[in-house]
């Protein structure tokens, strides 16, 4: 059941979910509820309305039979917390910004709609230069696209301008929208191709080790800074402080106007592809229930029976049009994958490419998900 920390009162209509699957419920008057957990481990995500989130981490294989969570509420925590104020408009400021990383701009992002826009608040700090957005409730989606009413829990949504590293977390609670027989087999349709490389089919086939039967190919991938393209900047920007100093420096002359073109052209990072790649080169088991993924550096993930969208190209349009993704262990810590393709901890994972623009909710499914059906 569910009760007030403070007071042991019970919390009806505290809403009971496994985090991003189908599975969920709300709390009767007394505050009990009753859900069926799939096999496997999964983020049981309580939540009511001016309490704290409850998250806790359970795997089927040692499930409680009964469980009394306690809810805390927020007003006295946030009521000793001094923090920068939200910025006036922020939605006509950041809306669009956020809707394009957080629902995303791939073709199924035009039949998405956000219902409660206005619960959302933003901030902008001028010391860290980053943008986070705050929801002050549950958001409200409607995915018309893949036939999915959300219900999304958001923890975390921050954006580093000076890193450009985009980060947000939360608890979806997906519902399966009704339709006529010919909508469900739209919807059917639209969710395969979603999910057909994606990175819940990348983790489900390494899960598997059928990574070459589902038609991804691995290499290892080293990227390091450029570190001439960087003097070359350098040394580009002192000449033109000179120039507009009318001081002569000849180190600066060194390299002809042609070479600091070319350098200033190339790319930020160097990239140098390595070695195939098999499955269990870079996963194993932990037990029967869960396979680790363990590499250095990053890898270069590329699905070969598909090509990238043409929004994709569009928006990047000196990107391969191969489904070609770049990820990394930003904490240099092994992940855990479960077979519905979930894996933990997902802030140390990070993705470069094509899924850092796909895997937004527009295209999210849950780990329910059977691709088969």
């Amino acid at each position: 059941m569910v009760v007030d920390k403070e007071n042991g009162q019970p919390l009806g209509g505290a809403s009971v979910f496994l985090s991003n699957t189908s599975v969920g419920t709300t709390a009767n008057g007394q505050g009990a509820f009753s859900l069926s957990v799939p096999e496997g481990k999964y983020d049981l995500i309580v939540s009511s309305i001016g309490f704290e989130t409850f998250n806790q981490t359970i795997i089927t294989t040692n499930l409680p039979e009964h469980m009394t969570i306690k809810l805390t509420p927020k007003a006295k925590e946030l009521a000793t917390v001094i923090v920068e104020p939200f910025e006036k408009d922020g939605w006509d400021k950041w809306g669009k910004f956020f809707l394009d990383n957080f629902i995303g701009t791939s073709a199924q992002s035009r039949n998405c709609i956000l219902k409660n826009k206005n619960v959302i608040k933003f901030r902008r700090s001028k010391k860290t230069d980053e943008l986070t957005a705050i929801a002050l409730e549950p958001l409200i989606i409607e995915n018309k696209a893949l036939g999915y009413s959300i219900r999304y829990q958001l923890e975390d949504f921050s954006y580093n301008f000076k890193t450009r590293y985009l980060y947000y977390g939360g608890y979806p609670l997906f519902e399966p929208m009704e339709g006529s027989g010919g909508r469900e087999r739209r919807w059917a349709k639209a969710r395969q191709e979603v999910y057909y490389g994606s990175m819940m089919h990348f983790m489900r086939s390494l899960f598997r080790n059928k990574i070459a039967e589902e038609h991804f190919d691995i290499y290892a991938l080293k990227r390091m800074p450029n570190a001439e393209k960087a003097r070359v900047r350098e040394v580009n920007n002192r000449r033109i402080r000179t120039q507009k100093n009318n001081v002569s420096v000849a180190e600066i002359v060194q390299d002809s106007s042609a070479y600091y073109d070319r350098i200033l052209a190339q790319e930020d990072v160097i990239e140098i592809i390595g070695s195939k790649l098999t499955g269990d080169s870079i996963a194993y088991a932990v037990n029967n229930t869960t396979a680790g993924l363990d590499f250095s550096d990053y890898l270069l993930i590329i699905y070969k029976k598909g090509s990238a969208p043409l929004e994709y190209r569009q928006q990047f349009p000196k990107s391969s049009t191969a489904l070609m993704s770049k990820v990394t262990l930003i904490n240099g810590k092994p992940i855990e994958i479960q077979a519905n393709g979930s894996y933990y901890m997902p802030a140390d994972f990070l993705s470069l490419g094509y899924w850092a623009w796909s895997e937004k909710v527009a295209t999210m499914l849950p780990f329910d998900y059977n691709e088969r059906e």
